[in-house]
C-alpha cells in the first residue's frame, strides 16, 4: 500500500475585503474580523509527498474536502492503471472523519482505510466496543428502521442501494499511557493484517501532523505576499510544490541512507533532516526555476548537503501535544521563499 494520511487545518490570511468574501472570516475577541481559509492535504506519509492539496473556504467541512481528495486520487488511478509502479492506497484518518457516508463511499470506490473513532460513533460500534474482544468484524447497514439513509451519501451516490451493508473490522488498542484507541478499518484479513500491526500502522498518520508543522513553521505558508485570492492560492501551491521537491530528493536518498544504517555500527539508525533539507533546497530553487543553473549540478549539490545533515532515530520518544496560538506574520515581513 501507499499510505495516505488525510488531515485538515486552518490558515490565517492577510486581511482584505476580497479575501474575506472569497474564503470567509472569523471575529476575534476584540471584535476584529480576520480572513481565514481551510486547507486539507492528502499526504503520502512514507515518502513525504503531498498527493493532493486544497485551499478552500473556512467553512468547508473536512470530510467533504477528504472526498475531493479521493476523487482526485481515483482520477489519477484511472490514468496510471496498468503501468509499472501503480499500487493501491490505504487512507489514514483521525477522529474528525468517521461518518457512515464516508466509509460507504470509500468501500464503493474500492479504497481501504483506517479511521480512529470514539466509542459513541454508531450503535454497532458501541456494541463492538462493549464486547469482550479487542478485534472483531461487524456489519453496519447504511439504513435501518431507526437510521435513515444519509443524505450526503445519496447526494454523492444517487444510485446507492439502501440495503447495502458495510463489513468493518473494529480494533481496540491500548497505548503505553493507558489511552484506548478504537480503529475502524476495511483491512479484514486477520492473517495478512494481524492485530499487532495496527499499533504501528495508525501511528504513521502522525506524518500528516508533522507535515503541517513544516508548512506553517518552516515554510511559513501563512506568510503571504499579497492580499488577492490569486496571490494567496499561488503562494499556497508554490509552498506545497517546494516541499514535494524536497520530498522527492529525500525519496532518492533514502535507499542510500538505509544501506549505510545497515553497514555501519551505530547506536541509532539515522534519517535525513527535514528542516535543514528545506533550507538547502530553497537557497537554490529560484535560480534553477529561472533556468540560470545546471539541473544535474543543482541536484547533486543538494543531495550531498542533505546527506551530510542527518539526525538519529530514537524509538519510543514521545512528547505531549501542546496547543497554542502562534504569532502570525505581518505584510511588512516578507517570506524568504
Amino acid at each position: 500500500y501507499r499510505l495516505i494520511g488525510i488531515d485538515g487545518s486552518t490558515v490565517q490570511l492577510p486581511w482584505s475585503e476580497e479575501l474575506v468574501e472569497e474564503f470567509g472570516g472569523v471575529t476575534n475577541q476584540h471584535g476584529v474580523v480576520m480572513a481565514m481559509g481551510r486547507i486539507s492535504v492528502a499526504f503520502d506519509v512514507e515518502n513525504e509527498l503531498s498527493v493532493h492539496a486544497l485551499l478552500d473556504r473556512y467553512t468547508c467541512e473536512e470530510r467533504e474536502l477528504a472526498l475531493r481528495h479521493l476523487e482526485a486520487v481515483r482520477t489519477f488511478d484511472r490514468r496510471t492503471d496498468g503501468r509499472r509502479g501503480h499500487q493501491g492506497d490505504l487512507f489514514l484518518f483521525d477522529m474528525g472523519y468517521p461518518a457512515l457516508y464516508v466509509m460507504a463511499l470509500m468501500i464503493l470506490w474500492g479504497k481501504d482505510f483506517v479511521i480512529r473513532t470514539s466509542a459513541a460513533f454508531l450503535k454497532e460500534v458501541q456494541e463492538a466496543v462493549s464486547a469482550d474482544q479487542d478485534d472483531l468484524e461487524i456489519q453496519i447497514p447504511v439504513q435501518t428502521p431507526d437510521r435513515p439513509l444519509p443524505e450526503k451519501l445519496q447526494a454523492w451516490m444517487p444510485t446507492i442501494d439502501p440495503a447495502m451493508v458495510l463489513s468493518i473490522r473494529v480494533v481496540k488498542l491500548t497505548l503505553a499511557d493507558g489511552t484506548q484507541e478504537i480503529l475502524l478499518t476495511t483491512l479484514r484479513d486477520v492473517k495478512a493484517f494481524p492485530y499487532a500491526v495496527f499499533h504501528g500502522l495508525y501511528a504513521k498518520r502522525w506524518g500528516s501532523e508533522t507535515h503541517y508543522d513544516v508548512l506553517k513553521n518552516i515554510l511559513e505558508i501563512e506568510n503571504f505576499t499579497g492580499k488577492s485570492p490569486l496571490t494567496v492560492r499561488q503562494d499556497f501551491y508554490a509552498t506545497v510544490l517546494t516541499n514535494n521537491l524536497r520530498g522527492l530528493i529525500h525519496w532518492e536518498l533514502q535507499e542510500e541512507v538505509e544501506a549505510e544504517n545497515q553497514r555501519k555500527a551505530r547506536k541509532y539508525q539515522y534519517q535525513l533532516n527535514r528542516h535543514l533539507s528545506i533550507g538547502r533546497l530553497k537557497d537554490r530553487l529560484v535560480t534553477l526555476i529561472l533556468d540560470q543553473g545546471d539541473l544535474q549540478t543543482f541536484y547533486e549539490e543538494v543531495k550531498g548537503e542533505m546527506k551530510r545533515n542527518m539526525v538519529p532515530i530514537r524509538p519510543g520518544r514521545q512528547f505531549p501535544r501542546k496547543r497554542k496560538n502562534h504569532q502570525k506574520y505581518t505584510m511588512t515581513k516578507k517570506r524568504a521563499l
